[in-house]
């Protein structure tokens, strides 16, 4: 006991409070030590008294109730907050159809995006393939050297105004 009184002792001393309302030192000691006392006797107290048998609870018997209603929330209000949840499953259930429409059509575009590009490759090889068979420079001096063609003057160009139609039809000779 002595030991504990000393422990007890050494823990409340360690403990400063500083500042104008701090209690003195010789009050908070004594108060410490009367709280310790007061512990230490409610301890012996216990342990002198008997302790009572508890006795193992006895199992009850369970009735059979009668249907329940609900006395804290109307039909009304039922009625209502399962509109409620019904509602909210339903948007839900859309949400995700549109999520997984949007997925596909974003699928959809990265496929259509890589055909473009492969397209656009095959495209340019085409073309580069074609400026190498024919050389445009050989075209030119053949059609004026030996064909005798020449580019025309401004007032040998005619134009004609754009008709709706995909094609052009020509009804008579153009003039000289």
């Amino acid at each position: 006991m002595d030991a504990n009184k000393r422990r007890y002792q050494y823990q409340t001393r360690t403990g400063y409070t500083e500042g104008n309302t701090a209690r003195k030192q010789e009050l908070a000691d004594t108060y410490s030590m009367q709280k310790y006392n007061a512990a230490i006797e409610r301890q012996r107290r216990q342990q002198a008294q008997p302790q009572p048998q508890r006795q193992a609870p006895q199992p009850q018997r369970q009735v059979a109730s009668t249907t329940k209603t609900i006395s804290s929330i109307s039909k009304a209000s039922m009625f209502v907050l399962t509109i409620a949840i019904v509602a909210t499953l339903y948007f839900c259930i859309e949400f995700l159809m549109l999520q997984h429409e949007v997925t596909n059509m974003e699928k959809d575009i990265v496929k259509k995006e890589q055909q473009l590009i492969s397209i656009r490759n095959e495209n340019d090889a085409a073309y580069e393939q074609i400026n190498m068979v024919y050389d445009l420079d050989y075209v030119y001096r053949v059609a004026v050297e030996e064909l005798g063609m020449v580019y025309p003057n401004n007032n040998q160009i005619i134009t004609f105004e754009k008709v709706e139609e995909s094609y052009v039809r020509q009804y008579a000779d153009i003039p000289d």
